[in-house]
């Protein structure tokens, strides 16, 4: 009588050759997730942003944010090389024994169930996100039509605030904007902003995160990136070789996403949010900067007589600090950045940011709501009155 097999081997076989179909799943299920939910963006804010996200982000963030240095940095530097090493032995002892083509088929099953499974978990840890209800609706602010006169408006009060609040920074010997408490204290101290923010926007509460700066941040600065969120870590890296101005809204930005907030705009007009409320003047600098250049862009090509107007409105130490802004960067151009560019493009189209990179420009929309709410309100000023007195500048 021939050999049988038994049946625990069958049920083994079995499960091996389904495994060979099956990886496909979890990707699968992913993708269809995120494009079908987008139709629901309710039912994704009430159930996955404040909820199932929170619940798989906050362990894993505690967890990540035990070290004091970027992990994805150290995976990059050491974990990768450390992959290739291992590779190549491998498929020298693969040439050396028999099987070959058994042994490369389970590592290609292997690899494809775990770029699957990953794909799974950046789901569930950040790509649905796009789908949950806009901040306009969220937080109550007026969506409407914006005309250039609105544009203008909005940008003379940052121009004029942005001034006051340069005036109770500190400088270097250039005369360029240095932050006060430094680098490592910034990062330390940014989630106070939410923690202040949240009082008046809930949606902003969370644990206290550290983000980590990156000690290559030089070299990473030739991609023309400042800052990242890796889901799968729940880390934001910051690049802390950039103008120091820039930093402290890079730091809140990159929060917002650790927070639940996925697209672009929406973390830029959070991060603005945050660093209002944040009792270090240099945050509320920081973010009213961004804001002010970023209107001014798109007054110069609304209405060239009122960008006239309103950027005389800053005085010549906050030019220094954007000169000084556009030489660092200028340093760095090239088809590295133009390659990052053309790959993070790719990346928000993919995930339903169909304006692509063009998307940080909508920023401006939010905060020409929260500026027309906060006038109606008549409590414009008094966080910018409370940032700009004696005590912020000590």
């Amino acid at each position: 009588m021939g050999a049988r097999l038994k049946k625990s081997d069958l049920k083994r076989n079995h499960y091996r050759r389904l495994s060979w179909y099956l990886w496909i799943l979890p990707a699968l299920a992913a993708f269809l997730a995120q494009h079908l939910l987008a139709g629901y963006p309710a039912l994704v804010e009430q159930y996955h942003a404040r909820g199932l996200f929170r619940w798989l982000s906050v362990p894993i963030s505690w967890l990540t944010s035990l070290a004091p240095f970027s992990l994805t940095e150290a995976i990059l530097l050491l974990g990768v090389p450390a992959v290739l090493i291992l590779f190549v032995i491998w498929l020298v002892r693969l040439f050396r024994r028999p099987g070959k083509m058994a042994r490369l088929a389970r590592l290609m099953r292997g690899l494809a169930w775990t770029l699957s499974i990953a794909y799974l978990l950046f789901m569930l840890l950040h790509g649905l996100n796009y789908a949950r209800l806009p901040v306009a609706e969220s937080f109550g602010l007026p969506a409407r039509e914006r005309t250039a006169d609105d544009l203008a408006e909005t940008a003379a009060w940052l121009a004029k605030q942005t001034t006051i609040l340069r005036a109770r920074t500190q400088e270097n010997g250039q005369g360029v904007f240095q932050l006060r408490s430094g680098v490592a204290e910034t990062l330390k101290t940014a989630a106070d902003g939410y923690a202040a923010a949240s009082a008046e926007y809930p949606l902003l509460a969370g644990i206290h995160l550290q983000p980590k700066g990156v000690l290559l941040s030089h070299y990473w600065s030739y991609t023309g990136i400042t800052g990242m969120y890796i889901p799968l870590l729940v880390e934001s890296n910051i690049n802390i070789d950039v103008p120091e101005y820039s930093m402290p809204e890079t730091v809140l930005h990159e929060i917002a996403h650790t927070r639940g907030f996925a697209r672009e705009d929406e973390a830029g007009f959070i991060a603005f949010l945050a660093g209002l409320a944040h009792p270090d003047a240099d945050f509320a600098y920081s973010v009213l900067l961004d804001a002010t250049i970023r209107c001014l862009n798109a007054l110069y090509n609304a209405d060239q007589d009122a960008y006239k107007a309103t950027a005389a409105l800053l005085d010549d130490a906050v030019w220094r600090d954007i000169s000084a802004g556009n030489a660092y960067w200028k340093q760095f151009e090239g088809p590295v950045q133009e390659a990052s560019t053309q790959v993070n493009n790719a990346y928000l189209q993919a995930n339903l940011q169909q304006d692509g990179v063009r998307s940080y420009g909508r920023m401006i929309d939010l905060v020409l709501a929260w500026h027309e709410q906060q006038t109606g309100r008549g409590t414009l000023d008094a966080s910018i009155a409370c940032l700009a007195s004696d005590k912020a500048g000590d």
